[in-house]
């Protein structure tokens, strides 16, 4: 503003100088080019100036006015104006929300550089590209994205996700890892990790990664537990194989020890405890199994444990067979219950009995154990055909498991 009144200010000093100048003489102006020359009064050289003054300003008007005019024209065919533009965008980005890829895609990049915040459409489109199965164009796409400013974590995030919809683990962590560096505690990257670890089955790495999320609280408390739960089951059956390598009279304390050092809420979990009762009797620890078992489930039903209670060598055959029955006089319609028992009178040699449970279980539930244990017990007993049936029976659900 103080400029152009500076500029104003001027040209009035000049223009009345011109006027006292010719107010004081008529006074002429004489052009010599060559041959050639004009000769004139000041009077008309000033008022020529100012014509040609007044013109050139005049045809720069319209032509930055005709500018102008063709960028509006330009931005009206390559898809209308910026609110048009905005428009089209938004329902790109419907499109994407909806699955239609292509057009999303195509609206999107035709609109990114003109709309007030695109990071959003960035992502939508290079995802948009990814799934139509054009990674190379998802690429460019996102290194586009990168050009603008504070984008890295979302467009590294998108890169990661795209490798793990692919299957590409490690290289979604080497994305993620350099910026868990440069952005520590970042709830998304820690998140996107976490289930990264879980499919590669990355236990170790998972538990290093546990503290952190918690102290960021990137899950809820109910999802905390069943990780915290998960882990230490994976835990537990990864001691329990690598327990084997040792001699027998030191497998349990190497076992009890990992038990104990789980808290008191681990140790509730069924979960977990199956994990541990399944552990102790691939190391040849059944007794001590079947006691945990035994409370376990005079605390709380689970199947699984049940059906473990059924596979365990104790020697009291006749006081499982004796606990089993008083369970079955709550549940006597439990097909795994049923399952169980009949393992039981299999392994004390009462067949008929076995069969009979067999036989009972399978009338609850039609279930692959139940018919492959059916069959096995019919192979013994020399039923050969009706073996057969059994065990077609078994793929039968194998098939349609």
């Amino acid at each position: 503003m103080r400029r152009r009144l500076l500029k104003a200010i001027f040209f009035v000093l000049i223009a009345l100088g011109l006027v006292f100048l010719l107010w004081r003489g008529d006074g002429y102006l004489l052009i010599a080019y060559g041959t050639k020359t004009i000769e004139m009064t000041l009077w008309v050289a000033a008022l020529v100036v100012v014509l040609i003054y007044t013109t050139v300003w005049f045809i720069r008007k319209v032509m930055l006015g005709g500018v102008e005019m063709a960028r509006r024209f330009r931005e009206m065919f390559l898809f209308g104006s910026v609110e048009r533009a905005q428009k089209r965008a938004a329902t790109g980005m419907v499109d994407y929300l909806t699955g239609d890829w292509l057009e999303a895609r195509k609206k999107l990049v035709r609109t990114l550089d003109k709309v007030e915040y695109p990071l959003a459409n960035y992502i939508a489109a290079a995802r948009s590209s990814f799934e139509m199965g054009d990674e190379a164009e998802a690429d460019n796409i996102l290194d586009k994205a990168l050009t603008l400013a504070h984008s890295e974590l979302p467009v590294a995030l998108t890169r990661a996700r795209l490798h793990v919809q692919s299957g590409r683990y490690e290289e979604a962590i080497a994305i993620l890892k350099p910026i868990d560096i440069k952005m520590p505690r970042q709830a998304a990257v820690l998140d996107l990790m976490h289930h990264i670890y879980i499919a590669q089955k990355n236990w170790r790495a998972l538990e290093e990664l546990f503290p952190v999320m918690r102290k960021v609280k990137v899950l809820s408390n109910v999802e905390f537990e069943a990780l915290e739960v998960l882990l230490a089951s994976e835990k537990m059956a990864a001691l329990a194989s690598e327990s084997k390598s040792l001699l027998i009279a030191e497998r349990l304390p190497a076992l009890q020890k990992l038990w104990k050092s789980f808290p008191r809420s681990v140790q509730r979990s069924p979960k977990v405890v199956t994990a541990y009762a399944q552990a102790l009797a691939e190391n040849y620890q059944d007794q001590e199994a079947e006691v945990i078992v035994r409370k376990a489930l005079g605390n709380q039903w689970y199947d699984p444990l049940v059906a473990l209670y059924g596979r365990l060598q104790v020697k009291e055959i006749h006081a499982q067979i004796r606990t089993v029955e008083s369970w079955l006089k709550n549940k006597p319609q439990d097909a795994v219950l049923l399952l169980t028992m009949g393992r039981l009178m299999e392994r004390n040699q009462q067949w008929e009995l076995a069969r009979e449970y067999f036989q009972r279980s399978l009338n609850q539930k039609q279930d692959l154990e139940t018919t492959a244990e059916l069959a096995r017990l019919m192979t013994k007993l020399g039923d050969h055909k009706k073996s057969a049936e059994y065990y077609q029976q078994s793929l039968q659900l194998a098939v349609h498991k």
